[in-house]
């Protein structure tokens, strides 16, 4: 029952972020009395419509008024914060910061990859709750860390080929998760990245939040974390 609840709380939760990150990026108005419109021919969408995961099945893929194709995205962000929630530790309260932060890092992936842009202030919830839970413990791992978010940071602000939001996101990735981890989670971020850049074309700039958000939660999964 508890699983159940947590997983449609999850779809909710992903929709939402959906929702707020594609408003936010196309530069419409957050909060509003209208509910969303069908980017195709702007109908305002039916409450049917809008039901996560329910929605797209109802309409078998495609909108209800116009039948064009609609967009899986919204979708798959959905599903993937339901199992996220669903397959939480019972230790509800522990685990908050690294929910949150699942949830933020969702969000800022899915602003960064359409903008380029990243929210810090979205970031300082999960971070706040994981410093409050457990400070940092000096190792040297978390020395590593530090060197590197200060090199990324200089390059950041020397270069275009590092973004200051990107330094922002591991910076609130230092406070919830151990520092070994994280490297480790920075490592297969960058080979991604690496890999995103050479089969894709070198001449435009890629969004790197995605890839981090991305090994941040597979590595939190597979080490158990979570």
């Amino acid at each position: 029952m508890l699983t159940s609840a947590l997983f449609i709380t999850g779809l909710c939760l992903g929709s939402f972020i959906t929702c707020m990150a594609e408003r936010i990026s196309s530069g419409h108005v957050l909060i509003n009395r209208q509910r969303s419109q069908c980017p195709h021919c702007r109908h305002q969408l039916r409450f049917w419509q809008l039901l996560p995961l329910l929605g797209i099945l109802l309409q078998r893929g495609r909108c209800h008024d116009c039948r064009a194709t609609i967009s899986i995205r919204s979708s798959l962000i959905e599903l993937l914060c339901g199992v996220l929630l669903a397959t939480s530790s019972t230790s509800f309260l522990l685990t908050l910061p690294l929910l949150l932060g699942y949830l933020v890092l969702i969000f800022n992936s899915l602003t960064d990859y359409l903008t380029f842009e990243v929210y810090p202030l979205t970031l300082l919830l999960p971070a706040g709750l994981g410093l409050w839970q457990q400070r940092p413990p000096l190792t040297i791992s978390l020395y590593l860390v530090l060197v590197l978010l200060v090199g990324l940071y200089l390059l950041a602000r020397l270069t275009a080929t590092f973004g200051l939001g990107d330094v922002d996101v591991l910076l609130m990735l230092v406070f919830i998760i151990p520092a070994d981890t994280l490297l480790t989670c920075l490592a297969i971020a960058a080979v991604a990245a690496l890999v995103g850049f050479i089969i894709g074309n070198p001449r435009h700039r890629l969004p790197f939040v995605p890839f981090i958000s991305w090994s941040f939660i597979m590595v939190t999964q597979l080490t158990g974390l979570a």
